[in-house]
């Protein structure tokens, strides 16, 4: 499944398990419909989990935008006051940043180019 939307708070890279790391993020889905004339606002929050590498940490910032593809899945529970609870989280296998926010670190890099190399005797390819 993939998902659209924005990072709630930076990211955060935890220890689990001895020398696993994972880095957990949260996102806010906005959405609106009408009903009776009337625009309706609805936030869906995403709970997700990337445990592929923990350098992609620094870049998810509050307020960048990022698509996230992987498992959804959903925890339900009884809260203390005795309410039901639940979130929507998601095991994410690829992420793909759209924008980010002021705060994330410049990327020194270049865009890789490759080129034509002309043939190993010399001679141009036209």
């Amino acid at each position: 499944m993939e998902i659209t939307g924005r990072l709630t708070a930076d990211a955060v890279t935890r220890m689990v398990s001895g020398d696993r790391k994972v880095t957990g993020f949260r996102l806010v889905v906005n959405d609106s419909y009408m009903s009776g004339g009337e625009k309706k606002e609805v936030a869906t929050f995403v709970e997700c989990s990337y445990w592929l590498g923990t350098g992609i940490a620094p870049y998810l910032k509050k307020g960048g935008v990022v698509q996230v593809c992987g498992r959804i899945g959903v925890n339900a529970w009884i809260s203390n006051d005795g309410e039901a609870k639940g979130s929507i989280t998601m095991h994410v296998s690829d992420i793909k940043m759209f924008s980010a926010s002021a705060g994330a670190p410049a990327s020194n890099s270049r865009p890789l180019m490759i080129e034509d190399k002309a043939d190993e005797n010399g001679d141009l390819p036209f």
